[in-house]
């Protein structure tokens, strides 16, 4: 395969993030060499970390996954971090609030009775940016930003408000039921030491295969990819507007989801406030990274993971440097990811921007 600019852009982007947040240490006294080995090399350090690192692999997989399908279609979706928050709490309220009998079938369909109402609250929240772009031509991007703020201060609102643990004194739900915490005993958890680990890994690790397959062996993937190279080519041709929209911002809405779930259900088994380190827009860098190829998500996901692991660890290993700079280090690396994509896309959206406009006279 010929590697070209628009290929490694991303990869050039993500390197030119790193080293301008390595850089950025030089002036807090710190070498910019140690802060690197750190970022690189802390996931290794033992199980647990490996584990820990895993975890965070596994939601950027799925927040990776909810931004690339809107992607193919030519959609920019950044609603996800306020699909997860909402989710995440949808989860923990059902599972505490259920509370299954003492055997393995009335678990196991509690489970899947709060899974599927969860992923419907996921998607039913995304499907909101189909609506307002179907009936009122609203642009996504605008509509995503107002609901991710809508929805975390909702969900703060219903935390403190009405769910909050009388047993802690931290803004957090109360645990989920005794029953459904069947997760401690995960064999992943317990292989790397008891981390945040769990199944929703190999969960994730499928949905990137089945997708890859059903992008190439169904017509359906064909007329999304069709769709999103060229929206009024293939309305012209019968692809419908109204079902790629409800089809791809859904399923973003899903697996914005599944990071609630795996948070709720394979980590805190409760609902915490702040628990998300901005899943939602490091996805995007994800996403790009792997250019919206869902098995290439799988390693992107490992990689941002791998940096965030480091990032939060910058407290211990440095003098002056805390977790905190882990957001600068992400901002800088979606800004970078992001901005040599677009330079990659200049000549497409160029011309894009042309036809519109002379669609219009």
């Amino acid at each position: 395969m010929r590697l070209t600019f628009k290929r490694i852009a991303p990869w050039l982007g993500l390197i030119f993030g790193i080293i301008i947040s390595c850089g950025l240490t030089w002036f807090f006294n710190e070498s910019p060499l140690h802060v690197l080995k750190i970022l690189t090399t802390s996931f290794f350090n033992s199980k647990f970390d490996l584990g820990l690192t895993l975890f965070y692999t596994t939601c950027l997989i799925f927040s990776g996954l909810a931004f690339a399908i809107p992607m193919k279609a030519g959609l920019f979706h950044i609603g996800g971090e306020g699909q997860i928050l909402l989710s995440a709490l949808v989860a923990a309220y059902f599972g505490s609030a259920i509370l299954p009998l003492d055997n393995s079938y009335s678990i196991i369909f509690s489970f899947l009775i709060i899974t599927l109402i969860t992923l419907a609250f996921g998607g039913l929240a995304a499907l909101i940016l189909a609506f307002f772009k179907l009936i009122r031509q609203a642009h996504e991007v605008v509509v995503a930003i107002m609901l991710n703020f809508i929805f975390a201060a909702l969900t703060i609102w219903i935390t403190v408000n009405h769910l909050q643990n009388p047993n802690s004194q931290n803004p957090e739900t109360i645990p989920i039921s005794h029953a459904l915490q069947f997760l401690k005993n995960d064999f992943l958890k317990n292989y790397f030491d008891n981390s945040a680990v769990s199944s929703f890994l190999i969960i994730a690790v499928l949905s990137c295969i089945i997708l890859a397959a059903l992008e190439k062996k169904t017509l359906l993937g064909y007329q999304i990819l069709a769709y999103g190279s060229n929206p009024h080519a293939a309305s012209r041709i019968g692809i419908s507007k109204t079902k790629i929209l409800i089809l791809c911002l859904g399923l973003a809405g899903i697996f914005s989801a599944f990071v609630g779930l795996t948070e709720v259900f394979g980590n805190t088994f409760q609902y915490k406030i702040g628990f998300s380190p901005q899943y939602g827009f490091l996805g995007i860098a994800v996403a790009l990274l792997a250019r919206q190829n869902f098995i290439g998500i799988i390693g992107s996901a490992f990689l941002m993971a791998c940096l965030y692991k480091g990032a939060s660890d910058l407290d211990l290993e440095t003098n002056y440097l805390t977790r905190d700079f882990s957001r600068v280090l992400q901002a800088l690396i979606i800004f970078s990811v992001a901005a040599s994509y677009y330079l990659s896309n200049y000549k497409k959206t160029k011309s894009s921007i042309k036809i519109k406009k002379e669609e219009k006279l």
